[in-house]
């Protein structure tokens, strides 16, 4: 009996573990995008249901769960990209993982050519936030990254000239895409629209934001909202290594 007992506690112990791994899991999942302000929405909605099952309102027991049967679907509809991400994240191989870590070489390089020239340029590098809202206002491109392609998008008179490119992996997501600027009244307000633009992008999303100043042929990084001072190429490397690739081996 004392063995039986035993072994269902920990039996106990390791359902409680797992729950507790999925839940976190789940979060940094949705962790710095609109979900998550849904998610608390949700959570005070079960509540409201819960008490009202306690308090047996038959009445608003019966319109929550209409309401919630109804709202099942539509969250689904409404954030169709972000799950899709995430399950793609999910099952994202290893190999997937390596060529991200070559492509951020690729980017380096081309940011430092970029630079040299002062060509301005944007670029996304996605991290656990999805990004396909911000994609979806550009255009859809998929293809692998290398460093004469990212030089060729921002290429002045170029087509896809203006606005940001995407990154997700070791593939280049979208180009041309507009990321939201932080306020005008922010503390970055006497930067030009291409640096706001990455302020913007990385204060609502975990997103490693590259900016190259046209005017200055500096290279900068946004990340949370603060943007770093001018990166050189070595320094420009490092960060990228220690944000992206090591993040996600």
């Amino acid at each position: 009996m004392n063995w039986s007992a035993g072994a269902l506690g920990a039996k106990d112990l390791i359902d409680i573990l797992l729950v507790a791994t999925l839940i976190y899991q789940g979060y940094q999942l949705i962790s710095g995008t609109r979900a998550v302000n849904v998610l608390r929405g949700v959570v005070i909605f079960l509540g409201f249901w819960l008490l009202s099952n306690l308090l047996d309102l038959t009445t608003l027991n019966y319109l929550l769960g209409r309401a919630a049967t109804v709202g099942l679907f539509a969250l689904i509809v409404v954030f169709q990209p972000e799950l899709r991400a995430a399950l793609e994240r999910l099952g994202r191989p290893r190999s997937r993982e390596r060529e991200g870590g070559a492509a951020l070489q690729d980017i380096a390089r081309a940011m430092e050519r970029m630079a040299e020239r002062k060509t301005g340029a944007l670029i996304a590098i996605e991290r656990r936030t999805p990004l396909g809202e911000y994609a979806q206002t550009g255009v859809p491109l998929d293809a692998r990254v290398s460093t004469p392609f990212i030089e060729a998008l921002f290429a002045r008179n170029a087509p896809l000239h203006d606005g940001g490119v995407i990154v997700q992996g070791g593939r280049v997501l979208a180009a041309a895409c507009l990321f939201p600027l932080q306020g005008s009244d922010g503390t970055y307000r006497r930067y030009g629209t291409r640096h706001r633009a990455a302020i913007g992008l990385s204060e609502l999303t975990d997103a490693v934001v590259l900016v190259v100043s046209e005017e200055r042929g500096s290279m900068r990084l946004a990340l949370q909202g603060r943007l770093s001072p001018d990166l050189n190429a070595t320094e420009l490397r490092e960060r990228l290594r220690e944000l992206v690739f090591e993040e996600n081996a």
